[in-house]
């Protein structure tokens, strides 16, 4: 784009001049916001070696966002619940395995674990449930 400079097109370029400055600006915004993301994927693992506090901060943040898809929010669920799990906070991961449930009901992880997590505070029916569930889903979960 070629712009001629004279006193009858300074406000067009004033007001190019804008967009310009507004588009780069929210581009700004914009990389910020994922680079964010992405720092709380690699805090929320599930995994040992990060401390559970921070990966719950970092799950609840992804959860918090509205910005993952469904899937990814039953995996930030889904981590979530095996920090709390690791805690020994079991009602919570509980509330955690049921909502990865809620976004993608097919996962016989979900269902095992929580499973396990029913057995563990005595809700031995609810185990039972959870743990066949998981074994209709993938006959070798756990395994």
């Amino acid at each position: 784009m070629v712009l001629a400079l004279s006193h009858s097109s300074g406000v067009s370029v004033s007001i190019l001049m804008r967009t310009l400055i507004a588009i780069f600006a929210l581009a700004s915004v914009t990389a910020y916001a994922v680079a964010q993301v992405s720092s709380h994927w690699q805090l929320c693992t599930g995994n040992p070696g990060i401390d559970w506090d921070t990966q719950i901060k970092s799950c609840t943040a992804l959860i918090q966002s509205g910005t993952e898809l469904k899937e990814n929010e039953a995996i930030a669920f889904y981590n979530r619940a095996l920090a709390y799990e690791n805690k020994e906070k079991y009602d919570l991961a509980i509330a955690d395995f049921t909502e990865a449930i809620r976004l993608n009901p097919n996962d016989a992880d979900f269902f095992l674990y929580r499973g396990i997590d029913k057995q563990r505070i005595g809700d031995k029916a609810g185990a039972e449930a959870d743990i066949a569930e998981a074994k209709r889903l993938n006959p070798n979960v756990g395994k």
